[in-house]
């Protein structure tokens, strides 16, 4: 946790319209004092904290501007990490409440608010979807947060909470306006396809604008939407018009073969995607191929792949040998 005092005295100074000269005289010091503190080269005395909270009319500790990195850190830990037991999530919660507290609109902490009710409780969703909605309008760009606003609002593994309709109410307007959001399109697309919007979905998807990696999910989602009204050869005519030599567009193919159960066509379009890409290689595809040939009984293939996977994360990702993603690899060889 840093402590920027100098940032905060600048701040206040500069909002209430005071030169360093100004400061420096009610305190009795050089200016250059004043800039000096402002610059972090020194530290104002602790004698003259009372001195300046009385002249811009704070209290002591509100002098303190705070860094919350450290402990952003430390919750984000608690997510991944550790089980977020009732220790754990006071602490958070009460880090976090002191956080908006002091600016309501930290986009980052709204975040984190929302992924520790969903890890905890679900007793607390509605006001997490309601900061969420917030950070809409301060981040409209910000994919994390309409993901997490799906997880609180419903739809998915979260239909429980309240269903894809409050979601696609609240979101589809950010997506008319904000097009170019492609991983919102996508889940908003998703939605509708679970409540059979199928014309809706389709009529969103002629707004959309996919481009760089994701520029042939509209054939992808098109794909998804013949198949939701039981077209199944349409989706996979849709399909197929994906260039192999398109990564991400051969990836989210492959995930659907693999969920319709043709799992060599699967294997086919994650080869693809893998071959497409440059280094470093993104490994959700290669951990598929590993998992799909042993389920084929394809168990020679299998270790192979587990063996290009461990490759892969020592040359590409610098991992040591001791690594827990390693170690994982080593293991499956062994099994097989």
């Amino acid at each position: 946790m840093n402590i920027n005092l100098g940032n905060k005295i600048k701040k206040l100074r500069t909002e209430c319209s005071v030169t360093q000269e100004n400061l420096a005289e009610y305190l009795g010091i050089s200016f250059q004092a004043v800039s000096k503190w402002e610059t972090g080269t020194t530290m104002p005395d602790i004698t003259m904290l009372p001195r300046l909270a009385a002249f811009f009319g704070v209290r002591i500790d509100e002098l303190f501007s705070i860094d919350h990195d450290d402990e952003f850190e430390r919750i984000d830990n608690m997510l991944q990490r550790e089980a977020m037991t009732d220790q754990n999530y006071a602490y958070a919660k009460r880090i976090l409440d002191s956080i908006l507290k002091e600016n309501p609109d930290d986009v980052e902490a709204i975040k984190r608010y929302a992924k520790i009710y969903l890890s905890k409780t679900n007793s607390d969703l509605l006001k997490a979807g309601s900061l969420l909605e917030k950070a809409m309008e301060l981040t409209p760009m910000d994919e994390e947060i309409f993901s997490l606003y799906r997880a609180v609002r419903g739809g998915s593994d979260y239909k429980y909470h309240s269903d894809n309709d409050w979601f696609i109410r609240v979101c589809e307007p950010y997506a008319q306006k904000y097009p170019q959001n492609s991983q919102l399109y996508r889940m908003l697309i998703e939605a509708m396809i679970g409540k059979k919007y199928y014309d809706r979905a389709e009529h969103l998807l002629e707004a959309s604008k996919f481009t760089g990696d994701d520029r042939n999910m509209h054939k992808v989602l098109l794909g998804d939407i013949a198949l939701a009204k039981g077209d199944e050869k349409e989706a996979k005519d849709l399909w197929s018009e994906i260039p192999e030599d398109d990564w991400l567009g051969q990836y989210e193919i492959g995930e659907r073969y693999n969920r319709l159960g043709d799992y060599e066509k699967a294997i086919e379009c994650f080869d693809h995607s893998y071959e497409a890409q440059e280094t470093p290689h993104k490994m959700d595809m290669m951990y598929s191929i590993a998992f799909l040939y042993k389920k084929l009984g394809r168990f020679s293939d299998a270790k192979k792949e587990w063996e290009l996977i461990a490759e892969t994360l020592i040359k590409e990702y610098n991992m040591p040998e001791d690594s827990n993603d390693i170690l994982w690899a080593k293991r499956e060889i062994e099994a097989l």
